[in-house]
């Protein structure tokens, strides 16, 4: 059968994550506008706090665990924060949702056609957490994660060294730890890791690859020579007043990286601050296929940040004070969050990309061009690494300095 007519990648790709998770096709459009709205609410937040950044989903998975041990308004601002209470989507319908696409969608290698994508999560507790068996299984049969009862009291610099294990392994070693020490404190860790390596569709040939100038911060003062990629092909393309869309498919053509370039050298914070969802929604229906000249630098980036200030930010305050409830997760009453560590690397060249993550929680339209577009990543720009059966945001980040 062919593609429906007049329907994007974008919406098939909704329909058919509907049909995938059993869920209608208004419920899947809610649960991927909160998504999206998350990670740019988010995204949003670190700018304000910092400079260089590679957001992933995975952030918003160990919020979506401790959002299932919550009670009362500790519950409530983690809702309102992740985009459920806004969307009316019953918390139910979220946690099932999360079990059938890490079940249906990321456990299948065929898809990937030799790319790798790999999401861990774990729980670590203490015996004097009192975990609630009903919390334990949920977080098991709804998250595939694995709960550990360990005495982080007088064996800490042990779990230290077994959590980076962890770590090292499922993110392929390209984050080699995300903790020094654990409080004396800690009863509980929350873990998340997301590793993706992929190659290209269509490879870059290394031979081509030469240097060419990267303006660091926009500036022509501080221009920078670096290795530049090319390419000519047809690709998913679209043009806008102030930006332009790349879309560079992996192998299978399940995942994609899409880059956004401001037309300006300078115009990337102009950029950042027009994103919202609905625009990166019809970013996605208005690419078209057409014949595209790519010049992309070939980068490795590394980002690390405790994100408590941006979480507050966003409207979760009781969850880091002694006010906070955790009696859907713990008997104990005088628990709450202390930490939430980010760490995340991601590098790009010829063959594909490779990227890791770990959490650790203690308006213009587009317009078709009849030239041949020039795509030439020479200063600051956005991307994003999607899985475009669910049009989930695997990473998001920037780079303004090479």
């Amino acid at each position: 059968m062919g593609k429906a007519a007049g329907l994007s990648d974008f919406d098939r790709g909704q329909i058919a994550m509907a049909r995938r998770l059993g869920t209608s096709i208004f419920e899947t459009a809610r649960l991927v506008g909160c998504s999206l709205s998350t990670v740019v609410s988010t995204y949003a937040k670190w700018m304000n706090f910092g400079e260089t950044s590679s957001r992933r989903h995975g952030v918003g998975r160990p919020h979506a665990i401790k959002e299932k041990g919550r009670r009362r308004l500790s519950r409530m601002e983690l809702r309102q924060v992740l985009g459920y209470e806004g969307a009316d989507l019953p918390s139910d319908l979220v946690h099932n949702t999360f079990r059938r696409y890490l079940r249906d969608i990321l456990q299948h290698e065929e898809s990937l056609d030799g790319n790798v994508l790999n999401v861990a999560n774990a729980v670590l507790v203490d015996k004097r957490a009192e975990l609630l068996e009903e919390y334990r299984r949920n977080v098991q049969e709804l998250y595939r994660a694995s709960v550990r009862d360990v005495d982080l009291m007088t064996e800490s610099l042990r779990i230290v060294e077994e959590i980076n294990d962890y770590v090292r392994e499922n993110t392929n070693g390209k984050i080699d730890k995300l903790f020094d020490e654990l409080d004396p404190s800690t009863v509980l860790v929350l873990l998340n890791a997301v590793y993706f390596k992929g190659e290209w569709k269509t490879q870059f040939d290394p031979k081509i690859t030469s240097n060419g100038t990267f303006y660091n911060n926009g500036l022509k003062s501080e221009g920078r020579r670096i290795p530049l990629m090319y390419l000519t092909d047809r690709f998913p393309y679209a043009s806008a007043d102030n930006f332009q869309a790349l879309e560079l498919p992996y192998k299978g053509g399940n995942v994609s990286m899409f880059i956004l370039l401001p037309n300006q050298r300078g115009g990337l914070q102009d950029l950042e601050e027009s994103l919202t969802p609905e625009r990166l929604e019809e970013i996605q229906r208005r690419l078209y296929i057409t014949k595209v000249n790519a010049w992309i630098p070939k980068f490795k980036l590394r980002f690390e940040k405790e994100l408590s200030p941006e979480i507050r930010a966003l409207g979760a305050n009781q969850i880091f004070s002694g006010a906070a409830d955790f009696s859907g997760m713990t008997s104990r009453r005088n628990v709450e969050v202390s930490q939430v560590i980010h760490k995340a690397v991601i590098e790009v060249n010829e063959k594909g990309s490779e990227a890791a993550a770990v959490t650790g929680i203690i308006v213009a339209y587009m317009r078709a061009s009849r030239r041949t577009p020039q795509f030439k990543v020479d200063h600051p720009f956005l991307f994003a690494i999607l899985e475009k059966s669910s049009n989930m945001i695997l990473f998001l980040g920037r780079v303004n300095n090479l």
